[in-house]
């Protein structure tokens, strides 16, 4: 062999070996990338803030909706925006693990570490929205799981509401990381998170624009259906974006350039697409009627399918499709009401009809004059449903003031089979709406009702004189004998129109 071939020979196996440590080099920063992942799961799976937050959010949740039926059509939505306060120990979470790198001593710790700081943000950026979307995914799988069986239960549960809860909650701790490493000061995170926070909540005073942020909490059941599928592939995109950001700090790489470039090209017409959609049809100033209502749910609400009715207890109910389980719910706030008419005498008790909040103007008011809302549980709506069956019973149609009449005296005392005796109030029918009775009456004869409701053989007396007792003419006085009440409050006097 000669000297050339020789000093080949070795300048060959110096290659060999230098290609070997790389490969074994390589071999051991995937290995020990694995394990930094693993370690920064296990880290954030441990961290008190998050599940103390997420403990929190459930519990908050779930109070806000303790008097409340559940609704599939806005429940999830409503854990989503709380879930938000979730997303945010998210973001605080990772940005902090993200940017431990920088404090403490900690750059001469990790100094002498196989794997650089690359990798760790790698770990981190794997680990983080893991965790998150777990943590969002358990709030919100026991609150559904609660409010079902809380039932019986209403509405349609859309499947990309809480999955954009989960999404928004992994895009959280991706953008933690990505400011972590581009900004890797402590105030910076929550500047983030209180920067988000106040326009997520803030959103429904900037729709339709809202769409553009991850959580778009503002809906109620008679509006139209959200864009929720295209927002979901467009919060995806940001996850990825975010991430894509976060690894850019370490240069120009082609992997996570073209995972931001592809991010970008989702998440603009995606958000686009969900901004596009036009928002609620206002209500204009003048005269309104069905032909104003947003053409959207017209058919919804007023088509020729709009109800699915039952007789029940000789009283026909009728609801929107969706909220045909909550019929025995009104049949338990009307029942006690209705039993009190005599028999004969039924055929006054008036149809039980849903309506909106949204679109009230589009009804045929005189064709019933009982109308649960798209919500119900407070006591309110059963106060509200028995009240409106007994005016209309004793034949109050119009707003008048009924101080000193009969027959004022016998609708309170058939309300006050379901509900609490009380003077005029504003009732809540949803959380938009509220209304208040206008057939005026006083403490007279609230006071006579309540004395009548604690009278044995009081459901005896009213039938034998329903009629006399139902003329507009007979009057308090007369009446109490009848009703084997005692004189005890001061004579009643209509203050305004008196009712006919």
């Amino acid at each position: 062999m000669t000297g050339r071939d020789a000093g080949r020979g070795t300048a060959g196996r110096e290659e060999e070996r230098g290609a070997g440590d790389g490969a074994v080099r390589a071999l051991s920063l995937r290995g020990t990338s694995g394990e930094l992942f693993v370690f920064e799961t296990l880290r954030l799976t441990r961290n008190p803030v998050l599940w103390g937050t997420a403990a929190l959010v459930l519990a908050v949740q779930t109070y806000l909706s303790r008097d409340q039926q559940p609704d599939m059509n806005i429940d999830p939505i409503a854990a989503t925006g709380v879930a938000s306060c979730l997303a945010g120990a998210v973001l605080l979470v990772a940005n902090l693990a993200a940017s431990r790198d920088g404090r403490h001593g900690m750059p001469e710790s990790l100094a002498g570490l196989p794997a650089g700081a690359e990798h760790r943000t790698r770990a981190v950026l794997f680990a983080a929205p893991l965790v998150g979307g777990l943590s969002t995914a358990v709030v919100l799988g026991l609150y559904l799981v609660v409010r079902l069986l809380a039932g019986p239960v209403a509405g349609t549960l859309d499947p990309y509401e809480p999955l954009t809860a989960v999404a928004a909650s992994a895009f959280a701790a991706a953008l933690g990381v990505a400011v972590g490493r581009w900004l890797p000061s402590l105030i910076a995170g929550p500047l983030v998170i209180a920067a988000l926070g106040f326009m997520i909540f803030q959103n429904p005073s900037i729709m339709p624009s809202g769409w553009w942020l991850p959580v778009m909490q503002h809906h109620y059941p008679d509006w139209p259906d959200r864009p929720s599928g295209t927002h979901l592939v467009y919060v995806l995109a940001l996850v990825v974006l975010a991430g894509g950001v976060a690894s850019l700090r370490y240069g120009l790489r082609r992997r996570p350039l073209v995972a931001v470039v592809a991010a970008v090209a989702v998440a603009v017409p995606a958000g686009a697409t969900a901004t596009a959609a036009r928002p609620v049809a206002a209500i204009r100033s003048g005269w309104v009627g069905a032909d104003d209502v947003d053409p959207r749910v017209r058919d919804r609400f007023f088509g020729p399918h709009a109800y699915r009715c039952e007789e029940r207890g000789g009283v026909t109910y009728c609801a929107y499709p969706e909220y045909v389980p909550w019929i025995p719910l009104w049949e338990e706030a009307a029942g006690p009401v209705v039993r009190a008419v005599p028999p004969e005498r039924r055929h006054l008790v008036p149809q039980v009809r849903q309506m909106t909040s949204a679109w009230f103007f589009g009804e045929d008011t005189e064709a019933y004059a009982v109308r649960p809302g798209m919500s119900w549980g407070h006591p309110d709506q059963r106060k509200r449903l028995a009240e409106d069956l007994s005016f209309h019973v004793a034949g109050f149609r119009l707003p008048c003031d009924a101080r000193g009449q009969a027959r004022t005296l016998v609708a309170l005392w058939l309300a006050g089979q379901a509900a609490p005796v009380t003077r005029p109030e504003s009732l809540r029918v949803d959380s938009r709406l509220s209304v208040r009775r206008l057939v005026g009456y006083g403490d007279t004869e609230i006071g006579y009702a309540r004395r009548l409701l604690a009278s044995p053989g009081a459901r005896e007396r009213v039938r034998a004189h329903w009629d006399t007792l139902m003329r507009p003419s007979t009057t308090l006085e007369r009446a109490l004998p009848l009703l084997g009440l005692d004189r005890e409050f001061p004579v009643s006097r209509p203050e305004g129109t008196p009712c006919r």
